[in-house]
């Protein structure tokens, strides 16, 4: 049996919208969880009752996903008075305990990686609910790249058909990599399923660098590598060829997060702009020839905010209400003056589809 303690809203500024208390540097992960019940498949899922007849008791993660259906039924209800102040400590609690498994320096009362939560809970619930499923692919390759697209289909039903969840199709998306040697044009690829894309910012290293926008930090990220002593097995000879990086397979709801800190430990503090009603994926496609099903076109519904240095900070969540854009900080939620657009501390974007 899953609970919550619920009190009602100790701010006066709030216009709508259900926050989360901060119950000892659980600032990161109140983001998390909101950004990501702000995805429609995420919150309908668990707000129903399907989830729990896919829970496994003999698997990790348990508690935690019973408790997250828990807080997100309860940051979902809509209240005809006041808004309401959730205490999250059970969710909290689990999540702390699945996460400490995974990284030992996530514990209680400490505080963690927002973009990091995001993956360990996605990870977790996906893992507690997976199933096995039948995956068919039909049909035959009739050019290079058809050839290759069913290869990475087929990568994908090895990946899943066994552990399959609902948030498979809605947050994991897929990387071809494709090396190609430069004496004999000869080609192999690999292909890699994640559920955040991590992206860099070119110049982060260089002081009084102009600040790039999204989408030539996508470009710095899928930018073709250069191999000098590459060993091919079908010219047997080692060479000069070239590693390619593109995506092969797009989610619904697409999680972008920008490296903010250097390895020298500086938190890079710059808006990267981005037009938050419309981003194209389309020119990092693996195969721009095929009319493969799913707009390639996207929307900010969500993001992360984090303010403050490498060594510490505070992190708070904007997300789309309607028409409206409002700041959940905590249980402080008010209204967005810069709507979805970027902001200097602007660390996670999260995406919708446009159909």
């Amino acid at each position: 049996m899953t609970s919550l303690t619920i009190h009602p809203s100790l701010s006066t500024s709030r216009p709508q919208g259900n926050g989360l208390a901060n119950i000892g540097n659980t600032c990161y992960l109140n983001s998390a969880i909101q950004a990501l019940r702000h995805a429609r498949p995420f919150a309908e899922y668990f707000k129903g009752s399907a989830w729990s007849t896919h829970m496994r008791p003999d698997r990790p993660g348990y508690n935690m996903t019973a408790e997250t259906a828990t807080l997100v039924a309860a940051l979902c209800e809509k209240s005809p008075a006041a808004p309401k102040m959730i205490i999250p400590g059970k969710f909290v609690k689990e999540f702390v305990t699945f996460a400490h498994e995974i990284n030992e320096e996530i514990h209680h009362g400490a505080q963690a990686d927002a973009a990091e939560a995001v993956h360990i809970l996605l990870d977790g619930l996906h893992m507690q609910l997976a199933r096995e499923v039948n995956m068919t692919i039909r049909g035959k390759a009739t050019t290079p790249e058809t050839e290759e697209y069913i290869k990475s289909l087929e990568s994908w039903s090895t990946f899943f058909n066994k552990e399959y969840s609902p948030l498979i199709q809605t947050f994991y998306g897929q990387t071809q990599t494709r090396v190609v040697c430069e004496r004999c044009s000869t080609s192999s690829s690999r292909y890699e399923p994640w559920n955040i894309l991590k992206l860099p910012i070119p110049g982060a290293d260089k002081p009084g660098a102009s600040a790039p926008t999204l989408r030539e930090c996508m470009m710095a990220a899928f930018a073709t590598e250069k191999l000098d002593d590459y060993a091919c097995e079908t010219c047997k000879s080692k060479g000069a060829a070239r590693m390619e990086h593109s995506l092969s397979k797009l989610p619904s709801h697409l999680i972008l997060s920008l490296n903010r800190f250097t390895n020298e430990g500086k938190k890079v503090r710059a808006k990267i702009p981005y037009d938050e009603t419309n981003i194209d994926m389309g020119d990092w496609l693996s195969w721009s020839s095929l009319k493969l099903p799913g707009s390639t076109q996207y929307r900010v519904y969500a993001t992360i905010e984090h303010m403050g240095s490498s060594r510490g900070g505070h992190y708070i969540m904007r997300a789309r209400e309607g028409t409206d854009w409002l700041i959940y900080d905590d249980a402080s939620v008010s209204h967005s003056p810069i709507g979805g657009a970027a902001g200097p501390d602007t660390y996670v974007l999260f995406l919708e589809r446009k159909e």
